[in-house]
């Protein structure tokens, strides 16, 4: 007899899923080849962490001297839940019929899937497969949002370059916006154009990665108009100056997005390009010293905008519970990178569905690159959820029917209601 675990998760793999972060893109959802799943970072960043150089992921190697080389470094690391994604995906998707990925099988894998991953209709048909209905994508603003299907991967607007590297976008920005960058008032005209153009093009969102000591506060239009004209000279600004002319621009982001009823992803806590010898995209940790007191003013002055966080360490585990508890507009939102793994997971997962209301909760999202891999994610992130949503049920703190009702807010209903879609 099935237990109430698996009775579970067979009614919660019906809820259709909403993906609110992912980093597909539009032009090229699927991936193209097998190489191209096996090149995820996860998969790279494990095999150099336990002994593959990074030569021989290199680039420029053909297939069958990379694969065969990271294959055998998987073995090192089949223990993970990351290959787990990967077996996953392959016995779902291109019929792999092991529980492991050899020397003996990738070619026959390798062959199915370019022969699938070629096919018309194949993302339609992964989507199907994985009960997703919807996959949010992250759009750097200059970038083109016709000709793709926006019902099926919705445009979000990614703002880092804009609030941290200004200086180096102005011109892009300029084009964008249908004005030349000088001053606050330009610079405020090409903001507001561009997200008129992303509203006007279906998206939903708006989305930005903030990194560790970043303070919000609001910063006047006199006080930014110098450090503005100083970074468009080219000049560099003070780390304090720098800090300031990046609220400013985050502020008047958020002021657009309050008028067009946009809500804003957080993604806070990862240090960018700390680890010199990394592979690609393999070279950021976790900072254990932010508090969303950093972010206070902003979600006081913003609030009827919409914030949905996330955070990479789990020591602000219970300090995000605290403010989804009290901010009416903040909302704990997926389990991302380094705590996209089951046991921690669970733990976050149970507190927040002991503590919170089941509407101010973004179950998961998948990060993946192509649709293939949020297939994987997913299935493991209703596993989770089975199991903790049965614990809860067991200590008669929750029906059966409240348990799905749950399931259905994490997985879809709450995506629906915040963004609109």
């Amino acid at each position: 007899m099935p237990t109430l675990a698996e009775m579970l998760y067979a009614e919660i793999r019906k809820v259709r899923v909403i993906d609110v972060h992912s980093h597909v893109r539009q032009g090229e959802p699927c991936a193209s080849s097998l190489r191209d799943i096996l090149s995820y970072h996860y998969f790279t960043e494990l095999a150099f962490s336990s002994g593959l150089a990074k030569e021989e992921m290199a680039a420029d190697l053909p297939d069958d001297r990379m694969i065969p080389a990271l294959v055998e470094a998987m073995a090192r690391f089949d223990n993970t839940v990351q290959y787990g994604w990967l077996i996953d995906a392959a016995r779902k998707l291109f019929d792999l019929a092991d529980h492991k990925l050899t020397a003996d099988n990738w070619r026959a894998l390798n062959d199915t899937a370019a022969r699938k991953l070629g096919a018309d209709g194949w993302m339609d048909e992964v989507l199907r497969r994985a009960n997703i209905e919807k996959v949010f994508l992250t759009n750097s603003f200059f970038e083109d949002l016709d000709g793709f299907d926006r019902e099926r991967l919705v445009p979000c607007l990614r703002i880092d370059d804009l609030v941290f590297h200004l200086d180096q976008v102005v011109d892009q920005l300029s084009d964008r916006g249908g004005v030349s960058v000088s001053d606050t008032g330009s610079l405020k005209k090409a903001l507001a154009a561009v997200v008129d153009y992303f509203v006007s093009h279906d998206a939903r969102s708006a989305a930005i990665s903030l990194p560790p000591g970043f303070t919000c506060r609001a910063v006047s239009d006199a006080d930014a108009a110098p450090l503005l004209a100083t970074a468009l000279k080219g000049k560099e600004l003070s780390p304090a100056d720098g800090a300031a002319l990046s609220a400013y621009v985050l502020y008047l982001i958020a002021e657009n997005c309050r008028a067009r009823r946009l809500p804003m992803q957080l993604m806070i806590g990862v240090i960018r390009g700390a680890y010199r010898h990394g592979v690609r995209q393999g070279t950021d940790i976790v900072s254990n010293r932010d508090s969303l007191e950093q972010y206070a003013d902003l979600f006081n002055r913003f609030h009827d905008v919409t914030f949905t966080v996330s955070y990479l360490s789990t020591t602000m585990a219970h300090e995000l519970l605290a403010y989804t508890w009290i901010f009416r507009n903040v909302v704990a939102s997926g389990h991302w990178w380094y705590a996209n793994v089951p046991g921690i997971i669970e733990a976050d997962m149970r507190s927040r569905i002991e503590a919170l209301p089941r509407t101010k909760m973004l179950g998961y999202y998948s990060d993946a690159y192509y649709v293939e891999l949020a297939l994987p994610k997913f299935d493991m992130y209703r596993g989770c959820l089975a199991r903790v949503l049965a614990g809860q049920v067991e200590m008669k703190r929750l029906t059966e029917a409240d348990a799905l009702a749950v399931a259905r807010c994490l997985l879809r209903d709450n995506a629906k209601a915040i963004f609109n879609v």
